[in-house]
């Protein structure tokens, strides 16, 4: 696809110098046969009759949504680390206080968290005081996952300038968000087929899931801020933080409240449209089979939902939002 003839000569002839078979003889260049090999009048296989595989999926996720069987709260605490990979706990994360900032007047400590071998989520805490060089953690604790940077929804988002004002406001980029994001050369974080699209199929190549890690990375988090005095833990998640702390918020016993602000409603809905607008890492492969986001709303105590976003990331307003949430089960009251 797309390879060039004389890339593929090159490959050839760089796995012939280094297998040490000699040279290679190269193959006839084709002949350019034209429109000789179309299988269908215009050469598309939509309008002579095919069906899209975007009408397949929809179709697919209709007949899994049929065949799905109502899990407890309990099963699906237990089927969801398994879909999402989640490596075995070993200890609670080791850390270190990194050099400060000042964003918008406010000094902001920061720290980097072991997660994983080599991988560190950086963990901001937007302070009252200007005392920054340790980890002193309140037993209440107030826990933001950012869309794409906890650097950039700090400066902008309304919920986040609220809660920086009512409490000391932690903030977390896990891996391939914020500090962490990947240098693309200036593209787009949200192109199709960029870093972030790349470090999900390598994860698939190896049967483990990115969104995974990154979940992984809350999780670890949340156990050392525990370790250091949290009892309750109140998470904040926007965009692709409010699939984050969804999923964090069933699979860590402290957590007491989670805010979903600009979250998807349901999984169900991507599969039903022929383009979603979120990136790959954000869709939990094999979920439709187990379960659907609206199955973890359910499942926590305290959650409330900030504007929800439709497969397009944008807002779901009026008649489209009363619809979404009618199709996900979901009570209209939980939108605040």
């Amino acid at each position: 696809h797309g390879y060039s003839i004389h890339n593929q000569e090159a490959m050839v002839d760089f796995f012939a110098k280094h297998a040490g078979t000699g040279p290679v003889e190269k193959v006839a260049r084709p002949k350019d046969l034209g429109d000789k090999l179309l299988v269908t009048p215009k050469g598309e296989v939509i309008p002579a009759g095919a069906i899209p595989i975007f009408d397949l999926i929809a179709e697919k996720a209709d007949v899994l949504a049929g065949k799905r069987k109502k899990l407890s709260n309990s099963d699906l605490k237990n089927r969801l680390p398994k879909l999402l990979t989640l490596p075995e706990k070993s200890s609670v994360p080791h850390y270190r206080v990194l050099r400060p900032i000042q964003a918008n007047g406010n000094r902001v400590a920061r720290y980097a968290i072991e997660t994983e071998n080599s991988i560190r989520a950086i963990l901001r805490k937007h302070l009252h005081t200007l005392h920054s060089v340790t980890l002193d953690v309140e037993p209440d604790v107030h826990l933001y996952l950012p869309h794409t940077s906890a650097e950039e929804d700090l400066a902008t988002d309304t919920l986040a300038a609220s809660l920086k004002k009512q409490h000391p406001l932690y903030a977390l980029d896990v891996r391939g968000l914020g500090e962490s994001m990947p240098d693309d050369g200036g593209a787009d974080f949200f192109q199709a087929y960029g870093i972030d699209y790349m470090n999900t199929g390598y994860g698939l190549l190896l049967g483990e899931s990115y969104l995974g890690r990154r979940v992984h990375d809350l999780l670890a988090t949340m156990d050392l801020l525990c370790k250091e005095g949290a009892r309750h833990i109140h998470l904040y998640g926007r965009g692709q933080g409010a699939i984050l702390a969804l999923f964090g918020s069933l699979l860590h016993e402290n957590v007491s409240s989670t805010t979903l602000k600009n979250g998807p409603l349901s999984f169900h809905a991507w599969a039903q449209v022929p383009l979603v607008s979120w990136p790959h890492a954000s869709f939990l492969p094999g979920v439709l089979k187990e379960f659907d986001l609206p199955d973890c709303i359910r499942a926590l105590k305290k959650v409330r939902l900030i504007q929800p976003w439709g497969p397009d990331m944008k807002p779901l307003t009026g008649q489209r939002l009363a619809s979404a949430l009618k199709q996900a089960n979901l009570s209209p009251d939980l939108v605040k």
